[in-house]
């Protein structure tokens, strides 16, 4: 147990290889002659706030690449996982995963966020614990800091619960008489625990801030992961009497146990509570409706616009050869050593904007290339980099086409999406890393409200204000409940797209395996110049077979911990 001791037990009780100051964090530095103690901690508000933003510092997670302390092997986002994309480089954790040879010596798409969660746990907790006594603050101020404790202790749970399903419940911080051996709790201990823990940070966070202050955590936010979690929950992964392997009288750690469909209406419940909660904060869709071309790209690509509930804040510089662009933009560009291409796997989920319908491709190829593309959902454009368009003035237009400059390592489009089209040698604008925005509620209402009720009108609107927005048609009425739920799903695959999303989404649902998905023949596209044209031809070809095992329906827990004997590790690693 080396990794949670490190994050909770004093030094005193450091027996790793690990320092003190690798294990306690830079809030404990100190200056010369001067001993930095819980009480020098909380003396005052001033020396809280350090300590706050060193928990956020530790505690959010990213979507984005990025590398520092405690994000240090974040090379790539997890599209490369999934149907969303493959990455350029082949020594990445998404090809572990696509050759189906992930297990608990393997680093997996977490890398070193195991041991850093427990750190961020341990200063949740100790907040938790002394800030009543700080002198000098104020009964609103002791609130908002407990508010934001309970929602980044939750979010914590919440990314251990989708990847492990139950693990440890640390609830204070542990003192040395105390046994460190804690086993895993239950999955519906974990989501019980999540859920508390957010309902409580909305009754103490305020609905807003001052807009230098965007980046803290809101009454809004915890609704949102209320919502997120609880969705999680009501899904075929955990919402099952039958778990996805057999794990005898451990089942309950992987999954409910039994199957209940009001889980689906506490989950619709939570949403539509979230989007009440954003709308009392000021968040807001990006919905301009004489710019629907645009809307979309505006989400993500102008910071603290009206629609981002939470944003990891983190200096995320936008300069060629820092993180997370030298993991956004592809290798081929020479300005990074990263990247990401899209299989048309993913981009045939694109519908055609003028009817709602699927596109119509060729399987044999064609020679009308970017006229396909031109009648897609605008949001293609908006996410994607295919060949003939700018990727921005400085790294000009994308040859993507057989014998191109940036051919090499793509199976179809460039993914465009994070990586600013501003960006210059000169001109860095900071990435957005949005962590919660207000379209995933919508989505989140959407699918839970039809798995309890059916495609009940509220189901239709929550989805169809999305596409509106984007320019898209409203979905047919008379859908089937099983032909709404494919429609959400599209819509969540397109709307989220590359916001580490997707692979938990296909976990939950228990899809991986399904061809095209996680496993079996990936389909990308390759393309050609047409001569005294400016069409190109395309044809479609396997690029690789990914396997899937149903193990990786959840993560391996690192095997230096299970062989501490208190953590049970998953079936079939």
């Amino acid at each position: 147990m080396k990794t949670i001791i490190g994050a909770i037990c004093s030094a005193l009780l450091i027996f790793s290889l690990y320092s003190c100051e690798d294990v306690m964090g830079d809030f404990l530095d100190k200056a010369p002659g001067v001993d930095v103690t819980i009480d020098t901690i909380f003396s005052s508000p001033l020396e809280v706030e350090k300590f706050v933003a060193g928990m956020y510092e530790v505690g959010l997670h990213s979507i984005v690449p990025i590398r520092g302390t405690y994000h240090l092997d974040a090379y790539t986002m997890t599209a490369g996982i999934t149907d969303e994309g493959e990455v350029n480089e082949g020594w990445n954790a998404p090809n572990q995963w696509n050759q189906g040879s992930i297990t608990e010596n393997g680093s997996s798409e977490d890398g070193s966020r195991w041991r850093w969660r427990w750190e961020a746990l341990r200063r949740c907790n100790t907040l938790l614990e002394n800030i009543d006594g700080v002198p000098g603050a104020s009964e609103a101020y002791v609130n908002q800091t407990k508010g934001e404790a309970l929602f980044i202790r939750a979010d914590l749970y919440f990314e251990m619960l989708k990847r492990y399903g139950g693990v440890p419940i640390l609830d204070h911080a542990l003192q040395p008489n105390e046994s460190f051996k804690i086993p895993r709790s239950s999955v519906k201990d974990v989501v019980d625990f999540i859920v508390n823990d957010c309902t409580e940070a909305a009754s103490l966070l305020p609905s807003s801030y001052e807009s230098k202050f965007r980046g803290r955590a809101t009454k809004a936010v915890a609704l949102a992961l209320k919502s997120r979690t609880l969705l999680f929950a009501a899904s075929p992964l955990f919402n099952s009497a039958t778990p996805y392997l057999d794990f005898g009288s451990n089942n309950d750690l992987i999954s409910y146990g039994n199957e209940d469909q009001n889980r689906w209406q506490l989950a619709a419940d939570a949403a539509k509570a979230a989007i009440d909660g954003a709308n009392e904060g000021g968040f807001s869709l990006v919905n301009d409706p004489t710019a629907t071309n645009m809307n979309y790209r505006n989400v993500w690509e102008k910071n603290d616009n009206s629609e981002i509930i939470l944003a990891n804040k983190l200096n995320l510089n936008g300069g060629f050869w820092n993180w997370p662009t030298n993991g956004l933009i592809p290798k081929v560009f020479n300005v990074s050593w990263g990247g990401t291409s899209a299989p048309h796997d993913f981009v045939s989920k694109y519908e055609k904007q003028a009817d709602g319908t699927p596109q119509t491709w060729n399987s044999a190829g064609g020679n009308d290339l970017l006229q396909k593309y031109s009648e897609l959902d605008p949001r293609f454009y908006q996410t994607m980099a295919p060949v003939g368009s700018k990727w921005s003035n400085t790294l000009g237009i994308v040859e993507s086409y057989v014998g191109g400059k940036h051919e090499a390592l793509c199976v179809g489009v460039w993914v465009h999406k994070w990586a600013s089209y501003d960006q210059s040698w000169s001109v860095k604008p900071p990435i957005n890393n949005v962590l919660f925005r207000v379209a995933e509620l919508y989505l989140n209402y959407a699918e839970a409200l039809n798995e309890a009720q059916g495609p009940v009108t509220e189901a239709y609107e929550a989805v169809n204000i999305i596409r509106s927005r984007s320019g898209m048609p409203s979905l047919p009425l008379g859908l089937s409940k099983s032909e709404f739920r494919d429609r959400v799903r599209n819509e969540r695959a397109v709307e989220l797209a590359y916001e580490d999303m997707r692979l938990w989404d296909i976990r939950r649902w228990k899809i991986a395996e399904e061809d095209g998905v996680m496993s079996g023949e990936m389909t990308g596209v390759k393309t050609f110049k047409i001569p005294n044209s400016t069409e190109y031809r395309y044809e479609f070809y396997v690029f690789e077979t990914r396997v899937f095992h149903k193990r990786m329906y959840l993560h391996p827990f690192p095997r230096m911990e299970v062989l501490k004997d208190y953590l049970l590790q998953n079936p079939g690693y």
